[in-house]
């Protein structure tokens, strides 16, 4: 039988948690169908414990500690949770799992798994945006910054109603720019620069470097100060940041940081700025630029 029909058979005929080595495949180069609660896909068992956690469309490229044959191993899985796609994904698995002429795209896969996932994921056309990594790195060395003199301080960018960090006497709201000149910011709703407690607005200038800091390296500064590390996860999981995936080691280097106090000088647009100092009713949403240039600011 050929690998890509007994894959099907597999997807086809396997109960939740069932696993099948594949036949088709060469003793020495062993791989299973399975079915999991979390949908159905392949998986090779690697000698390496490390961690990846990658997803794309309907497919998700991920490491797993599963029990196959009666022992705990550790596997690089690719699955698949959406059933109309079975027949299709088959061919994709095929590809993963096929060791080639003397076992070459084996070794590649098992030596550098981003690599194959990288280019099939762009063959077929990633239609998802890249995220800004720059700006969570920021967000994060403003967090680092603050939570070393006030220990009260918490990340809460994708909290409805916060702004990206919360202390107990300040708010902190971090903006970002790849731009090698010009310092303009977006304030994205009306609500951005309102505040009760003081609000400093943190800015940084950054470049993709070799040289920088990555997610995962602010997030052992992090952890090294105390930052309770499960708080940090979930943020970054809100983020689309999961942990295992590789966008969080693209590093960035800081050429400048500037931070501003959004006082009665700092030009925003507020409910004081309307008569009755309230926002118009008809007025949803209110997005504007601001020139930070000229702007008195201190260096962090």
């Amino acid at each position: 039988m050929r690998t890509i029909d007994e894959i099907r058979e597999g997807f086809a005929s396997l109960t939740t948690n069932g696993a099948q080595l594949l036949s088709s495949l060469p003793h020495d180069y062993p791989a299973y169908v399975l079915r999991t609660n979390d949908g159905f896909g392949v998986a090779l068992e690697v000698e390496e414990e490390f961690e990846i956690s990658e997803r794309f469309n309907s497919c998700r490229f991920h490491t797993a500690q599963l029990r196959m044959e009666g022992e705990l191993k550790n596997y690089l899985l690719l699955d698949s949770m959406f059933e109309d796609y079975r027949y299709e994904f088959a061919s994709l698995c095929t590809e993963f799992v096929e060791p080639g002429e003397d076992g070459k795209n084996r070794d590649s896969i098992l030596s550098d798994p981003y690599k194959w996932w990288e280019r099939w994921r762009e063959l077929v056309g990633n239609t998802s945006r890249e995220k800004r990594v720059y700006n969570v790195i920021a967000e994060m060395l403003a967090l680092v910054e603050k939570y070393k003199i006030d220990p009260s301080t918490e990340w809460a960018a994708t909290k409805s109603g916060s702004h990206d960090i919360e202390c107990a006497s300040e708010s902190c709201e971090v903006k970002s720019t790849i731009k090698r000149y010009g310092a303009t910011i977006t304030i994205s709703g009306q609500h951005q620069l309102e505040h009760v407690k003081p609000l400093w607005l943190y800015f940084c200038r950054m470049e993709e470097s070799l040289e920088g800091v990555s997610i995962n390296d602010v997030k052992k500064t992090l952890a090294s100060v105390g930052y309770d590390e499960n708080k940090l996860e979930i943020e970054l999981e809100r983020q689309g940041f999961e942990k295992g995936s590789n966008i969080r080691n693209k590093k960035y280097k800081v050429l400048e940081k500037r931070k501003y106090e959004v006082n009665d000088s700092f030009p925003k647009i507020v409910q004081e700025s309307f008569k009755g100092d309230k926002y118009p009713a008809a007025v949803v949403h209110i997005e504007y630029t601001v020139d930070l240039d000229g702007i008195e600011y201190t260096s962090w």
